[in-house]
């Protein structure tokens, strides 16, 4: 991106650690920004900024009439979806409950609580996890949509609403490393309180503190990962330590090392540093300039779960699957260097996967 340092200080005032911008973006900068924001959909995170102009949306900073009128009408529609998920949220959990199902909402609506203006975060699917058995619970979505739909590892299509995909986790989040992943099921069943206080059930500071970070690792393995995400671990972390404080913070170390996480979090750290002015004390490892200059190239590079990147081109919806097998494997390969005790692990993992759901019907 062209005026990619003028969108993070756009993204900074946003957030806060910036009081303005260093200049007043041209007409076409801001037209720039606006694409840019709407690729990593942050739209609504970007509009603090425009608001924060002492209540003139932007004009002080050269915002033409037309881009901001666009860009109130997009807000709108994000502060009505918002609404309109948290509703479904609070259905669906009370409902599930009174099934005698333990449930919680991951990720979606529970990081909206996070933001100084939840009805400004671009909301996607909703994610729950919900306990019971994998088997126990696959029967209760195909019983209730009467749809047999696929089922992975960790999640399944359920159909409850019309305008809003819902996906049901059996567990939140998974590692391809086997031996890794035994010890994170374990340490998320160990962990599964949620906090008081919400509208439906959200996890603890503690438990997003690492599901949030393996969510978006696990995307880095996968189709990409955006800038939304990155803003969603950035108060995932103030919120953690305004719960805990900075003590627990740097208690983190053996925790991150037993999942194998170091690394890339040290990456992210200095990613967060840079783009977005994160506070030292907020950090949870040292930041790693090198890891972190890649991990900022791929997220500009994919925009939003990477449906921008052009190397993910063709292996989207109903591509074969030995084309989708060959990119991830390229993919894959490509992280070695960064990852290699994930990324050894994928092809077995897969193929696994793969024999383990024919074998049970889940394709």
């Amino acid at each position: 991106m062209k005026h990619r340092n003028l969108f993070f200080e756009l993204l900074r005032v946003s957030l806060g650690t910036s009081k303005v911008l260093s200049r007043k973006p041209l007409e076409p900068e801001w037209e720039a920004l606006y694409v840019e924001a709407r690729r990593q959909c942050v739209l609504g995170v970007c509009f603090q900024s425009i608001q924060l102009e002492d209540g003139q949306w932007g004009d002080r900073n050269g915002l033409p009439a037309d881009l901001k009128l666009k860009w109130i009408a997009k807000v709108e529609k994000i502060a009505d979806e918002n609404k309109k998920q948290n509703h479904q949220c609070k259905l669906l959990t009370e409902k599930l409950t009174k099934s005698g199902y333990w449930n919680c909402i991951l990720k979606g609506q529970g990081m909206a609580m996070l933001y100084p203006h939840p009805e400004w975060r671009q909301s996607g699917d909703i994610d729950i996890w919900v306990e019971g058995g994998r088997k126990r619970v696959v029967e209760m979505t195909r019983r209730v949509t009467g749809r047999h739909e696929e089922v992975t590892y960790h999640h399944t299509d359920f159909r409850v609403f019309k305008d809003t995909p819902v996906e049901v986790h059996f567990t939140p989040t998974w590692m391809f490393n086997p031996f890794t992943n035994r010890r994170l099921q374990n340490w998320m069943k160990e962990h599964r309180q949620t906090r008081g206080g919400t509208p439906f059930p959200v996890p603890t500071p503690e438990f997003n503190l690492l599901f949030i970070l393996i969510h978006i690792y696990r995307h880095i393995f996968d189709e990409g990962i955006g800038l939304r995400q990155i803003i969603d671990y950035y108060y995932v972390l103030r919120d953690f330590k305004e719960s805990t404080g900075s003590a627990s913070l740097n208690s983190l170390s053996s925790l991150l090392h037993s999942f194998g996480l170091q690394r890339f979090s040290s990456g992210l750290m200095w990613l967060m540093g840079q783009v977005l002015g994160m506070p030292s004390e907020w950090m949870i490892t040292t930041p790693d300039k090198r890891v972190g200059e890649w991990l900022l190239q791929e997220v500009m590079e994919g925009g939003n779960f990477g449906h921008f990147d052009k190397r993910n081109e063709g292996i989207y919806h109903n591509s074969p699957r030995l084309i989708r097998l060959r990119w991830r494997i390229r993919r894959s390969i490509s992280r070695i260097w960064l990852f290699p005790g994930e990324a050894l692990w994928e092809m077995p993992w897969r193929l696994w996967q793969y024999l383990w759901r024919m074998k049970n019907g889940y394709l």
